[in-house]
């Protein structure tokens, strides 16, 4: 059944009004019609099931018949510090953090970042409500404001447990997370762009709390240790 965001102030009583860019989607793209089920979904974490009573020109009515609230969102409280990568990588990981439970993603220019600014964020937002509508969120991931390193070491420096991916480290990620006195509801996870992180910045994190970690002998794309750290935390700690 297609899922679609919406607010409190788009409910009265049994009925929620949606227009914009999800009206168009539902009546240009998906083609729904009067009658047809749909269900919405606040950042309150509750899920209305309902069915499309009224098609206007520029909105629509949707007749709520069942409201519950349900808990899709993960147990922890993951804030992804992510390098700016090239192209459109940022778009891959925005889509599967936003899967994987991430609470916050915060696009980060660093040293070796190839992309040093980035007006996107937007796009990011909206990517980010796709993803949820797709799994079945109810809060999507907030998209921060690009940051340089410094400012994110300094934003990002509260009593989470703060990890840092280094290619060189000789720290594993699996021995860290076994042991069961690394677990927290709170993590911060910087990954790096294209490169990774130089030495000097590894040095400023350490200092700053972080722990380096590495992720085995391959080394991966910064997309694809997005994803495999974060399937890693959620497996030892979250909801996978």
């Amino acid at each position: 059944m297609p899922r679609f965001p919406i607010s409190e102030k788009q409910i009265n009583g049994s009925k929620a009004v949606i227009g914009g860019a999800d009206y168009r989607h539902i009546v240009k793209v998906l083609r729904l019609r009067t009658g047809d089920p749909v269900t919405l979904f606040d950042d309150s974490s509750f899920e209305h099931y309902g069915t499309i009573a009224e098609i206007g020109s520029r909105e629509l009515t949707v007749k709520i018949s069942e409201t519950r609230r349900v808990n899709t969102d993960s147990p922890i409280r993951i804030t992804l510090l992510q390098g700016l990568p090239r192209g459109d990588r940022m778009d891959y990981i925005v889509e599967k953090a936003t899967e994987l439970g991430v609470h916050t993603v915060v696009p980060v220019i660093t040293e070796r970042s190839q992309v040093r600014t980035s007006q996107k964020k937007r796009r990011w937002e909206r990517i980010a409500v796709e993803a949820s509508k797709q799994c079945g969120r109810t809060i999507p991931t907030v998209i921060e404001d690009t940051l340089n390193f410094i400012e994110a070491l300094n934003i990002y420096n509260d009593n989470a447990l703060k990890i840092i991916l280094h290619v060189n480290s000789e720290a594993s990620m699996k021995e860290f997370l076994n042991n069961s006195l690394q677990f927290s509801k709170n993590i911060i996870l910087f990954i790096g762009p294209e490169g990774g992180f130089s030495e000097t910045e590894i040095l400023l994190s350490s200092e700053l709390g972080f722990t380096s970690l590495g992720l085995g002998p391959r080394t991966l794309r910064t997309e694809t240790a997005s994803v495999a750290v974060l399937s890693i935390i959620q497996f030892h700690h979250g909801d996978l």
